[in-house]
């Protein structure tokens, strides 16, 4: 195994972390190699079969289980640059341990993964890379926007831009995503949760024919390294990964990350992980499946502090008992309690609206939530009220796959119609599912697409589709400009209202002694909910003086979820002030009016609006079946 080496010098490290990294006498590699004999570090110059350099990991470079080298120019090497460049320009490595060559773990690019979907059958051919390009981040730094304030966007690199429609001179990759950006900004998001965006194989040999379209469970998965095929410049995917964060930080948006730890990673492999991604890309934040990687690890780690982490469930008691002060803008819970809830609600379920009223108003103290009615694995929106039943035959497993709850109602006809008075039928419900989402006070998440009305033609577990069913279509028909502009208003009113999006949690109490609880649950009646099991009529009243932003405006959110049109009452407001519409779901009405700052009324408005209450003291409402209308005090 040993090979004269003419062309570097090595020597003893000792300094953290594992990978390859810039040290001060050259480049310094690092790896665990636990109860390994006849260990080896094999530099190849890019697309040889055989090592240009051999290095013998012996005793003297052990610390532990970690083996540390430095590599440094030899004097014989006539070469201008410097070793950080010439081992990033030319050369490639792999380690050996008993006999079996293998990847380092802590790779920050692997090479051989360049085209997406192709298979290497010369497994040689893929190996560690070595990126070590000096990048200027310029004065980017952490957004750390509040979750109260965040509006997220959950997509996939490849899919996102991947559709001809899609109009970007860079489809299907990072550079793709960041030609969305102003798309994105004009719809009113704010941070972008990206599908797994790390190394992973998307074509396993034992799956000749499929694609692992999401990236989720792919053996051979490269945590650290960011994917090449999504890269319109393979050789330096790191680089515009960290030039797409830059681009989305400077127009006011985070990135996060949704990574998926395989069952039996190492458990310092996964938070040096998450700290390389912080500290090396300045991603803002994770979603982690916290039963491989413990919860009470990724809080209590100094690194990720006031990072967002996105998990099913966080225990806050045992965080505390374990003094783990956590960050109010560093946990987040994402979970399926609301989806599936919100989604029964919408299509009309017995016994939902106590449910709905707890999911609503739902925040907490300590931590935050992460609502949505869509996410990546189940229906789009557009097919959550277009289809009763999964349709995955395409994904040749005689539709066994994917969940058999999917809590959806198709208006009438399975799948795709002309009829209008189900397409009719379907655009409320789409309406409906928006308003519940963005105006529940947890943080919402949309699933991209959704706001055009993307459809996966009644999939809802399109992990192996790589082709229209999952590329966004962004041919903007009718119906795509209708859903698009109503989500984009109703995010502007989102904004506009601070009371739907308080960092409090909310009390249902009268905290500030003004007369009206912050939040108070209504029925067909003022003051009285209606929680019986056959109740679909469900109102409330988030009161303006919470929201502590000297706007002082009141909201009024009536849901009708029954097919038959109700009448409400309008509960009156302290000091004779009006209620006027905003928002009508089924009309498809919005009062852009509202978004503008409150002004004060005068002395004789006031008075005049105290003469028509005494006049009109138990106003009613008539709200259309299955619709939601939304009134605001003026």
């Amino acid at each position: 195994m040993k090979k004269e080496n003419k062309l570097f010098e090595y020597r003893v490290g000792s300094a953290m972390p594992f990978g390859v990294t810039r040290v001060q006498y050259g480049v310094q590699f690092a790896v665990y190699l636990p109860q390994s004999k006849n260990c080896f570090l094999k530099l190849y110059k890019k697309g040889r079969r055989t090592p240009d350099s051999v290095i013998a990991l012996t005793e003297k470079f052990k610390v532990g289980d970690v083996y540390f080298v430095i590599i440094c120019k030899s004097e014989k090497l006539k070469d201008d640059r410097n070793i950080a460049q010439i081992l990033t320009q030319d050369y490639e490595y792999m380690y050996e341990a008993d006999g079996k060559e293998f990847i380092d773990p802590y790779a920050n690019y692997v090479t051989g993964r360049e085209h997406w979907g192709k298979r290497n059958r010369q497994a040689k051919q893929i190996r560690g890379g070595i990126c070590l390009h000096d990048f200027d981040w310029k004065k980017d730094s952490p957004l750390r926007i509040p979750y109260s304030d965040l509006i997220l966007y959950q997509l996939h690199v490849r899919g996102y831009t991947k559709h001809s429609s899609s109009k970007v001179a860079h489809k299907g990759t990072y550079r793709g995503l960041m030609e969305k950006i102003p798309y994105l900004k004009d719809l009113g998001v704010n941070g972008v949760l990206l599908l797994p965006s790390y190394e992973f194989c998307e074509v396993e040999e034992d799956q000749e024919e499929k694609i692992n379209y999401w990236g989720y469970g792919t053996q051979r998965t490269f945590y650290f390294a960011p994917k090449a095929s999504y890269s319109s410049n393979s050789a330096m995917p790191s680089v515009e990964f960290k030039e797409m964060v830059q681009a989305f930080h400077r127009n006011g948006m985070e990135v996060l990350l949704d990574i998926y730890f395989l069952p039996g990673t190492n458990l310092f492999l996964m938070i040096d992980c998450l700290r390389s991604w912080v500290l090396n890309y300045h991603v803002d934040g994770f979603r982690i499946n916290q039963e491989v990687m413990p919860s009470l690890t990724v809080a209590s780690d100094p690194i990720l502090s006031g990072v967002k982490v996105l998990a099913s469930y966080w225990d806050m008691d045992m965080l505390r008992s374990a003094s783990v002060c956590a960050q109010k803008n560093a946990l987040g819970e994402y979970n399926e309690g609301f989806m599936n809830d919100a989604r029964r609600f919408l299509k009309g379920d017995e016994g939902m609206v106590e449910r709905m009223v707890r999911y609503f108003s739902r925040n907490f103290a300590d931590h935050s939530v992460i609502n949505f009615i869509t996410h990546v694995n189940g229906f789009t929106m557009m097919d959550l009220v277009s289809y009763d039943v999964k349709h995955n035959q395409e994904n040749g497993e005689q539709n066994q796959d994917g969940t058999e709850y999917n809590y959806s109602w198709n208006c009438g006809i399975e799948g795709k119609t002309r009829k209008r008075l189900i397409l009719d039928r379907r655009m409320v419900q789409i309406r409906n599912a928006f308003l519940m989402l963005l105006t529940s006070q947890g943080t919402p998440m949309i699933l991209a697409g959704d706001e055009l009305g993307n459809t996966q033609f009644g999939n809802n577990n399109a992990y192996c589709q790589d082709n229209a069913v999952t590329w966004i279509n962004w041919n903007m028909t009718k119906t795509a400009q209708d859903i698009h502009d109503f989500v984009k208003n109703i995010i502007r009113f989102r904004r506009a209202f601070p009371v739907l999006h308080q960092e409090r949690p909310i009390r249902m109490m009268d905290t500030l002694s003004c007369g009206m609880p912050d939040l108070s649950i209504h029925g067909l009646q003022a003051w009285r909910p209606d929680y019986y099991n056959y109740s679909r009529m469900l109102a409330m009243l988030y009161y303006g003086e919470y929201a502590g932003d000297g706007q002082e405006r009141s909201v009024y959110v009536i849901y009708n979820m029954y097919w038959e049109t109700k009448s409400f009452d309008l509960p009156n407001l302290p000091g004779g002030k009006e209620w006027r519409v905003m928002i009508d779901s089924y009309d498809n009405t919005f009062d852009a009016s509202f978004l503008k700052k409150k002004k004060k009324k005068s002395t004789a408005s006031k008075n005049l609006t105290k003469a028509k209450k005494k006049r009109d003291l138990q106003r009613k409402t008539v709200v259309p079946p299955r619709s939601i209308v939304i009134f605001v005090e003026d």
